[in-house]
């Protein structure tokens, strides 16, 4: 089983509404047109079209795009960690670094490739768009250095136009420093293009360029909303940044060795340029731009585990080896500062003293109980975190987003207004049912101390409560979530 966290909905949720209408689906979340928004991307659209011609399950289909991504990332990883250097152990240290070489506390963020972060998004877009990245990088070098007109080349061209366009389709933020790593690349080995190469290179984009202006399901030159939510979401990732990233500054040494011996080295300025990105956003209030970040480690950890494998062992200089063996060091702290993945695998096993001191996730578990009364269509009137992130997997829509979505512009702010506006104590009984049907909302969830809010109104009957099925991620404070049927008055 894939670990039931957040975002694993959402992406089930994608591949619902592709299945419902392929063509025209419906926003993800609510009940709204979902043309437009970058959910539909070639990866969700090739699972879906999977799910639909096998007849396999939604969650089944997600398992499978998990092992694919699992191998195109560790393969990937390999082929372009030979790109820079020939030690055959450099692979085994530079995973090793981006698993567990990150901060003092548990790291958990899709895009991010800590090991828990990598265990819960391995089904994700996010994912599939870094080992492809990966790849495009490792075929960029081999396009690079290989010479002549052969057809060879020409299929490597063609297979890096398709490869790029999918990244950038699949995961913009990923895009970005797979984009600016190949710039940075061609531009340190520009005197070794020749004018076939360029030839290629233009095809290359101009094919990039085409996908982003020609893809049916959504055009990223056309959002109509802002970044406000964005911001909101992505801010904790400049809180606790000792937690967060301390471990990296190992990486520090490395990287001004690196610079020194190529003032071009395009691994290094593609660090100094993320993290100046990074530091930027966190300066002005852009709270998105932390998304940059994972080049900035990604790399980081690249170089420390190249290091490592070139400097452990004889025949380096005394402070080459005292390097690598505090890196080492290093990276085995961070096994320890990230052994909170243990809940994902197992939820409740992961002992609490370590996970007060360190932090862990656990899974949400699954949200069949609602399928049980609601049929996929249908919308749910609720604030409650869980429903609105979970629902939606089971082709279920809420009426306010669980996410920020720039994409439904007004529309999602308008939807999150009236949904506030529908559980205060003080909205009329017939403003509810004017929202209900507003929205076309058969269902109410709210939690056993939000029940008063509804009353003794004979509009809504109470269905059921989902069940205790094991320990899992739910805030169960203020009791459990309650299901009520909107009957009219």
């Amino acid at each position: 089983m894939l670990p039931a966290s957040n975002d694993l909905f959402v992406h089930a949720a994608t591949l619902e509404q592709l299945q419902a209408n392929f063509w025209d689906p419906r926003d993800p979340m609510v009940n709204e047109d979902g043309l437009g928004n970058p959910y539909f991307s070639p990866y969700m659209v090739f699972w879906a079209a999977m799910a639909k011609f096998t007849g396999l399950g939604t969650f089944v289909v997600l398992r499978l795009g998990a092992i694919v991504n699992l191998v195109l990332f560790l393969t990937g990883f390999g082929a372009f960690v030979g790109t820079l250097t020939g030690n055959r152990k450099a692979p085994v240290f530079s995973l090793a670094a981006v698993f567990f070489l990150w901060g003092t506390g548990f790291l958990y963020w899709s895009g991010f490739i800590s090991f828990p972060s990598l265990i819960a998004s391995i089904a994700y877009p996010s994912t599939f768009a870094v080992g492809m990245g990966l790849w495009l990088w490792a075929w960029l070098s081999r396009l690079i250095n290989e010479t002549g007109g052969s057809v060879s080349r020409v299929a490597l061209t063609l297979t890096i136009a398709a490869g790029g366009s999918l990244v950038v389709l699949s995961h913009q933020f990923t895009a970005v420093g797979v984009c600016l790593y190949a710039g940075l690349y061609v531009a340190r080995h520009h005197r070794r293009l020749s004018r076939t190469t360029l030839i290629f290179f233009a095809v290359i984009v101009a094919a990039v360029l085409a996908s982003i202006l020609l893809w049916p399901w959504f055009n990223l030159l056309s959002s109509t909303g802002g970044v406000d939510g964005f911001n909101a979401v992505h801010k904790s990732l400049y809180t606790d940044l000792v937690k967060r990233y301390s471990l990296l500054l190992v990486a520090t040494p490395v990287l001004v060795y690196r610079l020194a011996k190529d003032k071009a080295d395009p691994l290094v300025l593609t660090v100094l340029f993320c993290l100046a990105v990074f530091v930027y956003g966190g300066v002005s209030g852009n709270y998105f731009l932390a998304r940059i970040f994972p080049p900035v480690a990604l790399l980081s950890q690249i170089a420390v585990g190249i290091a490592v494998a070139q400097w452990l062992g004889r025949g380096r200089k005394q402070i080459q080896r005292l390097y690598a063996t505090a890196a080492c060091l290093g990276i085995l702290a961070g096994v320890v500062f990230q052994s909170g993945f243990v809940n994902l695998l197992a939820p409740g096993s992961y002992p609490a003293a370590l996970d007060e001191t360190f932090g862990s996730r656990m899974t949400k578990g699954d949200y069949r109980w609602l399928t049980e009364h609601a049929d996929p269509g249908d919308s749910v009137m609720t604030t409650n975190w869980d429903a609105r992130a979970m629902a939606p997997g089971y082709g279920i829509f809420t009426v306010m987003t669980a996410w920020p979505d720039p994409f439904l512009g007004d529309v999602e702010q308008q939807r999150r207004a009236d949904s506030l506006e529908f559980f205060r104590h003080s909205t009329d009984p017939r403003r509810r049912a004017e929202l209900m049907t507003k929205y076309d909302a058969q269902w109410v969830i709210v939690v056993d101390k939000n029940i008063a809010v509804l009353g003794d109104d004979p509009q809504f009957a109470w269905v059921g409560e989902r069940p205790d099925t094991g320990v899992r991620e739910e805030n169960t404070d203020r009791g459990r979530q309650q299901l009520f049927e909107f009957v009219g008055g």
